[in-house]
């Protein structure tokens, strides 16, 4: 009997490992045919399924001339994807504190914005949702006769994040409609949402993410991106190289960096319901929205939801499909403006099944 069960045993962790081998290997398949038809230089990819880590592994190079392989432990920039981590900041914050509250002022936290007009209407799902007013960069969408935000990012030296002067670079823009009326896309609202966490928490947006998102998540490589990075785009058929200098001035919304492994660990906890009491908040419908609920977009049936990153020369991805029995998570980090990384999202969910 206890042969015959150990026998079982062993024949279950050799089918598994088997399986988990194929699937590798056909991940690399479509992950090097993808980087070769999209001109990538260098990517890494984890998968997380069941709670755990799957699969993860670095291809191609930091560099053109070969000289840096992409490895698992290599830093990329999470772009956008910054706001989903800001935004389940913001919403640990109002589980832990009932003086915080989605639906309040944004100027009841922030000493320094404005009370008056337009902008004290502004509230903290506002922010969340992208329905502030707020513009988004130099985009004048949903923007109807507001000039560009003259905005100069040099009058701001911190080499680190400081919410006050992050949120100078807009502050005295004309909002680009009422707040809660439409919808506009906005890294600068995710600046004053950060502030709003700082004066709410009573210590500093860095230090609120440290204690309730990378301590307990052991994100090891989470950091301010303040350095510089070497990206590629693709132009006229010719790679350019694109360097990127500090980004700490717009943390809370296009910021943060990290290794795909703790990108990954992030990607895992929202689907395990680690961080939040009611995950699905971030997902959350909000009227006339284009899908985009707090700090995530997600499909009609939600099923798959998630964060795309765009930084000046580089992409990532954040997938995840609540709705799949293994939990599944993909997460994309590549050093190629010019790639597409939902069209290797997609084969990728579409092997390992999310849908099923």
């Amino acid at each position: 009997m206890l042969y015959a069960a150990l026998t079982t045993l062993c024949l279950a962790i050799l089918t598994s490992t088997t399986v988990v081998a194929d699937a590798a290997r056909q991940i690399d398949a479509i992950v090097l045919d993808e980087m070769a038809r999209q001109n990538i230089v260098g990517m890494a990819v984890a998968v997380v399924k069941n709670g755990e880590l799957y699969y993860a592994r670095g291809y191609g190079y930091q560099d053109l001339d070969h000289t840096r392989p992409v490895t698992t432990e290599t830093i990329f920039r999470w772009g956008s994807i910054s706001k989903t981590l800001t935004a389940t900041a913001a919403l640990k914050l109002a589980e832990k504190n009932p003086a915080f509250n989605l639906d309040d002022e944004v100027s009841e936290h922030v000493s320094y914005w404005p009370k008056d007009g337009n902008k004290g209407n502004i509230r903290i799902k506002h922010l969340l949702s992208n329905r502030s007013g707020i513009i988004h960069y130099r985009s004048k969408k949903n923007c109807p006769g507001n000039r560009y935000p003259d905005y100069d990012r040099n009058r701001h030296d911190s080499k680190t994040y400081n919410a006050r002067q992050s949120v100078e670079v807009f502050r005295d823009q004309n909002l680009c409609f009422d707040p809660g009326t439409r919808y506009k896309y906005s890294t600068f609202g995710y600046s004053l949402l950060a502030a709003a966490i700082e004066g709410a928490s009573g210590t500093s947006y860095m230090n609120w993410v440290n204690d309730n998102i990378r301590k307990p998540l052991r994100m090891h490589s989470l950091r301010q991106a303040t350095g510089t990075t070497i990206g590629y785009d693709l132009q006229g058929h010719v790679m350019h190289e694109l360097v990127s200098g500090n980004a700490a001035w717009k943390l809370p919304g296009g910021g943060w960096e990290s290794s795909v492994i703790d990108l990954a660990k992030f990607a895992n906890a929202i689907l395990q319901g680690r961080l939040l009491a009611n995950t699905s908040l971030l997902w959350t419908t909000v009227n006339d929205n284009p899908r985009y609920g707090y700090g995530i977009k997600y499909a009609p049936d939600k099923c798959v939801v998630g964060h795309q990153g765009r930084h000046d020369n580089s992409r990532t991805l954040l997938y995840l499909y609540p709705c799949s029995p293994d939990r599944l998570g993909i997460v994309l980090m590549i050093n190629s403006l010019h790639s597409k990384p939902v069209r290797i999202a997609h084969k990728l969910a579409y092997l390992l099944d999310a849908t099923r």
